[in-house]
């Protein structure tokens, strides 16, 4: 038996946390260990519950989520963090990207997307929501020089596509007939091409410049 993603939820608002572990509660491979409505509790939680996965909402009294964000990246603890938030606001995506954020997901859309997100932040994939993926291509509608573009091989031209629509090496492994090895080969080879560096560098190259591929 696979074990349980155990995770936990911190938002201020009471009604929102509900919704949220209404939405979370209705996968049984995801386990609820503990929710706060504040940084400084959410913080305490992670420390002793230890969970895979901490939910976060951006603004919360005392320690906002990009805080507690920051201490467990300073304190080396072993949870992934997904933020949700109502902003676009580019500074709020950027620092989090910084704070090594595996998600950052939108409140109006975690519906469709928190499950997903759970799920790929868990084996170990980075996430953004389709919603701020969209934002962001409207935001840096700058097109990628042609030299650039030129470096790649057609397959890795391809694989850069299915990068821009979100997908995991693992789902482009299969829609390619190649191993998920092949694909992460590719991906590094595509970074060391276009000087790209960072864990999330790769993903928004792709969604910023995906009309051009």
């Amino acid at each position: 038996m696979t074990d349980k993603i155990k995770l936990i939820i911190a938002d201020d608002h009471h009604i929102f946390r509900k919704g949220i572990l209404s939405i979370v509660s209705e996968d049984d491979g995801i386990e609820i260990t503990g929710e706060a409505a504040n940084g400084d509790d959410a913080l305490k939680l992670i420390e002793e519950k230890k969970p895979d996965i901490a939910i976060l909402d951006i603004d919360m009294p005392g320690l906002s989520g990009l805080d507690v964000a920051r201490k467990v990246k300073s304190e080396k603890l072993p949870v992934k963090i997904v933020i949700l938030t109502i902003h676009k606001d580019k500074e709020y995506f950027d620092e989090a990207l910084e704070l090594d954020i595996k998600a950052y997901v939108l409140k109006e859309s975690i519906a469709n997307d928190l499950i997903d997100c759970i799920k790929r932040v868990a084996e170990g994939e980075y996430y953004i929501s389709s919603a701020i993926s969209g934002y962001l291509v409207e935001k840096n509608k700058t097109s990628p020089k042609q030299t650039e573009l030129d470096k790649l091989t057609n397959a890795e031209k391809e694989i850069l596509k299915l990068i821009a629509q979100n997908k995991t090496s693992a789902q482009i492994a299969d829609e390619l007939f190649r191993s998920v090895r092949t694909i992460e080969n590719h991906r590094n080879n595509i970074c060391n091409k276009l000087g790209l560096k960072g864990p999330h560098a790769l993903l928004l190259y792709a969604i910023q410049h995906k009309s051009v591929f």
